[in-house]
């Protein structure tokens, strides 16, 4: 009998990335949140699971053998563990205007994503926004225009299943690009070993600095110490307006909260920070 995710679940290895639900080949994997801990679970039905083990496969938190994974994407291993394979490095910012301001940091992954797209070189990008039906969740998205893009700009400071939206890109022809933190990268790269079809499928992966993911409880503990109700959010943007930028909570009332980007970081810190984050 295979080991599934159930069992990085229940050693408190799961990284939250949604992968196991869309690698899952009878599709009985959710992610379910757990209100305590301000945290997405994944939950599998074991009544429905035929135990062949793909959850476990493709699971970041369980392992990334890193040495593995070099050999199959670049053919070598890093001489630098830290940097990893590279051709050169580079610093820069979004040429416009708006998109460098509005950004978390100069907007550059909106900018690349908008020029893959208008070049033609992908059909959609895996990106994440917040939902419209709850401003304080995530809703991670295959964005196919230039505006939707732009829409999920600016880092989310709490879980996001993001690899939840690997099942569109799996059901749907055409060229995707996928944008995640390195636990969402680790799986899909996982995940692309198994199944040839997302291989060929996504043709760009861009993955984004992280600083440990922060709980739910994190944002309710900063609503809380600036005295705004989660009842009266309408949305909230975790950075913009310039760098290092600040957190911006609108009220339904038409009120904007402005609370600068290190408060943001002093008051979540990492008390708020999921166990496997640490590892």
């Amino acid at each position: 009998m295979e080991e599934t995710i159930t069992s990085v679940v229940d050693r408190d290895l799961c990284h939250g990335c949604g992968t196991c639900v869309s690698s899952c080949p009878l599709e009985i994997i959710e992610m379910t949140r757990d209100d305590r801990r301000g945290i997405y679970v994944p939950q599998l039905d074991p009544a429905l699971c035929n135990d062949c083990g793909v959850c476990l496969k493709v699971c970041p938190g369980h392992a990334v053998d890193f040495d593995q994974l070099n050999m199959w994407l670049f053919s070598e291993k890093p001489t630098n563990n830290l940097l990893g394979c590279y051709t050169k490095c580079y610093s820069g910012y979004s040429t416009e205007k708006n998109l460098r301001y509005g950004g978390a940091s100069g907007g550059i992954v909106t900018t690349l994503l908008i020029a893959a797209l208008e070049e033609g070189l992908i059909d959609g990008a895996l990106v994440t926004g917040m939902s419209e039906l709850n401003p304080l969740e995530p809703a991670p998205f295959v964005a196919r225009t230039r505006d939707e893009i732009i829409s999920a700009a600016r880092s989310k400071y709490c879980p996001v299943p993001a690899n939840i939206a690997l099942r569109e890109i799996l059901n749907t022809d055409g060229k995707y690009a996928v944008v995640g933190l390195p636990c969402h990268i680790h799986g899909i790269r996982k995940f692309e070993q198994l199944n040839k079809k997302l291989a060929d499928r996504v043709v760009l992966h861009i993955g984004i600095f992280c600083g440990y993911t922060y709980s739910f409880l994190a944002t309710d503990y900063l609503l809380l110490r600036n005295g705004i109700n989660k009842e009266d959010v309408k949305s909230i943007s975790y950075r913009g307006e310039g760098w290092p930028g600040v957190a911006t909570v609108r009220l339904h009332s038409g009120k904007d909260v402005s609370i600068p980007y290190f408060e943001v970081f002093n008051t979540v810190k990492l008390a708020f920070c999921p166990w496997r984050c640490f590892l």
